[in-house]
């Protein structure tokens, strides 16, 4: 993609906050100092575009050190202070710019946050009919946007597998009214000229929702071609591979950001002012279970039921989980 920091979404404020860092600085250190954005971001590594373009970024020792400081862990979307020395191939990463909106979800049982993406103005929640559809879930990504201070807005993707899209969409509708809903088939292409709008320069969207409802087909369509990969959905339990497995930061042709997430099965919502009440542990638990689709309550080979049993999860915890998903909360009695 060819942009320029200003097509990336570069602000005044964020300026200002680089050079209030730059400035406090020793003269003599501010020569080989930049500003970038993060684009991508692997295991090890960053994209970063620089005002030269993308290049790759490592991070610097004190801020590995002190990676358990959030603010100090880059992550998709982030604005950073970075160091180019001489007769060194990557970028060395020396701050993380204060973030103006940040996506998080609850982890280790709700006791902390990971961050997901940074500085992102708008959320498109993409989910499709058939046995990904759930209203109750959606509920819960949509207040993790709100807290986030971005906008949400869903998209009821491959439309063409339900008889009458439109009873789903009213669904959605009732459940949160104040939050726009759009019809695609990404695919064909059909619904997408109606969510463009969104897109302008500068404004940053974020894509989100469980493997195989169509993000990476959606990133392609919203593009023009075909950066994503893109993977079938089996049959049997209409449950699509995770094709995504980076997050990755693209410039629409047109003007707009566009971040593609792996796919999240489920969320647990971050809030500080009760952070034991995520069900992330659960559905970490929940990877192990024999079935993709346990409900964690009577199915033989439950990861989760096992570790309610080991005292590893509380018998509570689970119970108010199977709420949300509207199940008869059962509790496994412990050994």
């Amino acid at each position: 993609m060819s942009a320029s920091l200003q097509d990336l979404g570069l602000t005044d404020a964020v300026s200002s906050e680089a050079h209030s860092f730059l400035t406090a600085l020793p003269p003599e250190t501010q020569a080989d100092l930049e500003l970038g954005r993060v684009v991508g971001v692997e295991r090890a590594t960053y994209q970063v575009w620089t005002a030269q373009g993308p290049e790759e970024a490592l991070l610097a020792g004190t801020l590995r050190q002190r990676g358990a400081e959030h603010l100090l862990q880059p992550v998709i979307g982030d604005w950073l202070v970075v160091q180019r020395l001489p007769g060194v191939q990557s970028l060395r990463i020396v701050h993380v710019l204060p973030r103006r909106t940040t996506f998080a979800r609850a982890v280790n049982g709700g006791l902390s946050e990971q961050i997901i993406t940074a500085n992102v103005d708008i959320v498109f929640i993409v989910t499709a009919p058939g046995e990904d559809f759930d209203v109750a879930r959606l509920g819960r990504y949509i207040t993790a946007v709100q807290r986030s201070g971005a906008q949400p807005v869903v998209l009821l993707n491959k439309t063409d597998l339900s008889k009458d899209p439109a009873v789903l969409v009213e669904r959605i509708r009732q459940h949160s009214p104040e939050v726009p809903v759009h019809e695609v088939t990404a695919l064909q292409e059909q619904g997408v000229a109606a969510v463009r709008p969104y897109f302008r320069t500068g404004v940053t969207v974020a894509l989100i929702g469980s493997s195989g409802v169509g993000k990476s087909t959606l990133t392609n369509a919203l593009l023009g071609k075909e950066v994503a990969l893109t993977g079938t959905v089996r049959p049997t339990d209409q449950q699509g591979r995770h094709t995504t497995t980076g997050r990755t930061l693209y410039a629409l042709p047109g003007g707009g950001l566009l971040i593609d997430n792996p796919g999240l099965r489920d969320i647990a919502v971050w809030d500080e002012k009760d952070s034991g009440a995520g069900f992330e542990v659960i559905e970490e638990t929940a990877a192990h279970c024999r079935f993709r689709k346990c409900t964690h309550t009577t199915e033989p080979g439950c990861a989760v039921k096992r570790a309610v049993q080991q005292g590893i999860i509380p018998a509570d915890l689970l119970a108010a989980y199977q709420r949300t998903q509207g199940l008869p909360a059962r509790r496994p009695k412990r050994s």
